[in-house]
């Protein structure tokens, strides 16, 4: 079972089939989303892309995303592995005009040292935290982005 499972909604007043053109499309994350420091598409399909997030403190954790679903525009779920281990799914449904979207993130912590230290209580809500802040970093990048 995953240490971590995350939840983040979002609501946009553009349809599901911009967010999506923008959520599926990982290796132009850090174009837009702070804390995506690298993302560098893999395949030529853009099913596999490697990524360096930083959160809080400076922490880096490196991660390969491969793509498993992809549903226009609705769904994408991908399994990671590296430094964060596990799955994320983004779910965009039609929303009051707009778009509510989903992300849903279960994941473990690779590094030894950090999977250990994410079992302590306050470590742990410090990095579903760190989580949430880049999450909503990342919405509100997107928010501009999309000129909303």
């Amino acid at each position: 079972m995953p240490a971590f499972h995350l939840l983040s909604e979002w609501t946009f007043l553009a349809p599901p089939a911009t967010l999506w053109a923008k959520i599926a499309d990982s290796p132009r994350y850090p174009r837009w989303w702070p804390g995506f420091e690298r993302a560098e598409q893999v395949d030529d399909a853009g099913d596999v892309v490697r990524c360096r997030v930083r959160g809080d403190l400076g922490l880096s954790l490196e991660f390969v995303q491969h793509v498993v679903v992809r549903e226009p525009p609705a769904r994408l779920e991908f399994h990671a592995d590296g430094d964060l281990i596990g799955r994320g799914t983004w779910t965009l449904a039609a929303h009051d005009g707009g778009t509510r979207v989903v992300m849903l993130w279960e994941v473990d912590l690779g590094r030894p040292w950090l999977r250990a230290l994410s079992r302590l209580p306050p470590i742990k809500r410090w990095m579903a935290r760190s989580h949430h802040r880049m999450m909503e970093q990342g919405r509100r990048s997107l928010t501009a982005l999309l000129g909303e």
